[in-house]
């Protein structure tokens, strides 16, 4: 009689941890092939401060690398404009984007 009981229980057991087992382990993410996209938003436009150090590029002008490895370009109003070749990373709401395009169509050089 004891000899059954430890069966059962043992049986029990085993199913239980069968139907716990079955469930997904691992909790992938919705697009697991694709690195996820950043969602923060930078500033198109720096204003100058204390913190920011500027560095000289060998051409002369002055650029500003943030934290997040974004590359700022001072124009001559003193302020930092964000490299054209992040624009397509970050977001940025429509008037940040004019008023940072209106600096661009002015002083961008071509080399």
């Amino acid at each position: 009689m004891k000899k059954s009981r430890i069966i059962q229980a043992a049986i029990v057991v085993a199913f239980a941890g069968l139907l716990a087992s079955c469930g997904p382990s691992r909790q992938y993410p919705e697009y697991s092939y694709y690195p996820p996209r950043s969602e923060s938003s930078f500033s198109l436009i720096i204003n100058p401060n204390p913190r920011i150090y500027a560095t000289r590029y060998y051409d002369g002008r002055y650029y500003y690398r943030s934290p997040e490895g974004y590359m700022y370009w001072r124009g001559n109003d003193n302020r930092y404009y964000l490299d054209r070749s992040y624009l397509g990373k970050v977001r940025y709401n429509r008037n940040e984007y004019n008023e940072w395009n209106r600096y661009y169509n002015r002083h961008s050089r071509r080399y």
